[in-house]
C-alpha cells in the first residue's frame, strides 16, 4: 500500500545491526533465497548453465546456519555470481516459454483457419 504521507518524509537508512564479513554472507543469501523462492537445485542448474562447477551439497551448504556441520561460507563474489546466474536462467526460461506460447498460438491459428486455396469451391 502506498502511503502519501510517508512518501513525503525524508528517507533514512536503517542502522547496521551486525558487522559485515564479505567472506561470510550466508545470512544474506538465505534471505535472498527465501524471498526469491530459490532452491539449491535451481542454483546448481543456474551455475551449470553459466559453466560453473558446483554440486548440490555445496549449494545446500550456503543455506544452513554456521553451526550446522554442512555449513560452507559464501563470499560476496559468489553471492553476486549466483544471483546473476539465477537471473540469466530465469530470463532464458521466460524467453523459451514466450517462444513456445507463440508457436502454439501460430499453430492454432493455422489449424483453425484453412488457407483460401484449401476452401471448397461453391458454384
Amino acid at each position: 500500500m502506498y502511503d502519501h504521507e510517508l512518501a513525503r518524509l525524508p528517507y533514512r537508512r536503517p542502522p547496521m545491526n551486525r558487522g559485515i564479513d564479505p567472506q561470510r554472507l550466508n545470512w544474506l543469501w538465505r534471505l535472498i533465497c527465501e524471498l526469491g523462492e530459490v532452491q539449491p537445485d535451481e542454483v546448481v542448474e543456474a551455475l551449470h548453465a553459466a559453466v560453473v562447477p558446483v554440486d548440490a551439497h555445496r549449494a545446500r551448504s550456503w543455506t544452513v546456519g554456521d553451526r550446522d556441520p554442512g555449513f560452507f561460507p559464501i563470499t560476496l563474489a559468489e553471492l553476486e555470481r549466483n544471483m546473476r546466474a539465477l537471473i540469466a536462467l530465469r530470463q532464458a526460461r521466460e524467453h523459451t516459454e514466450r517462444g513456445l506460447q507463440r508457436a502454439v498460438a501460430d499453430s492454432a491459428a493455422l489449424d483453425g483457419d484453412p488457407p483460401a486455396r484449401d476452401l471448397p469451391l461453391e458454384w
